[in-house]
């Protein structure tokens, strides 16, 4: 099974342009920490890192993107939703609730941080 991790890696390396090494590593624990407290079989882990590596593309493909900043807004929200839609069929509705919590608390971390500054 190849681990989130070097698919990232690998993924970076084609275009390093869309993450800086911080954003790879914060991506990165965030992922593992989830499939961590989600206790995923080998099979949903490796479907988890499917989606969540088309997630983290998706992302720098907005870095990338020119449109207004609510349009990136808007695009990211629909990133969002689609990947949580497929997180939430590949999960048991245990799994997903503690996947939505975990999502809820970097949420309201990343409205607190915005606020700082």
């Amino acid at each position: 099974m190849v681990s989130l991790c070097h698919v990232l890696a690998a993924s970076a390396q084609e275009n390093r342009k869309k993450l800086n090494e911080d954003q790879k590593k914060a991506l990165t624990t965030i992922v593992e920490a989830n499939k961590s407290e989600l206790k995923l079989t080998s099979d949903q882990s490796e479907k988890f890192d499917s989606i969540n590596l088309k997630f983290v593309e998706a992302l720098g493909d907005l870095k990338e993107d020119n449109s207004s900043r609510l349009g990136k807004f808007r695009k990211l929200k629909a990133i969002t939703k689609e990947r949580n839609k497929q997180v939430k069929q590949l999960l048991s509705p245990e799994q997903y609730k503690i996947f939505s919590a975990h999502q809820a608390e970097l949420k309201a971390e990343l409205k607190a941080r915005r606020q700082k500054h």
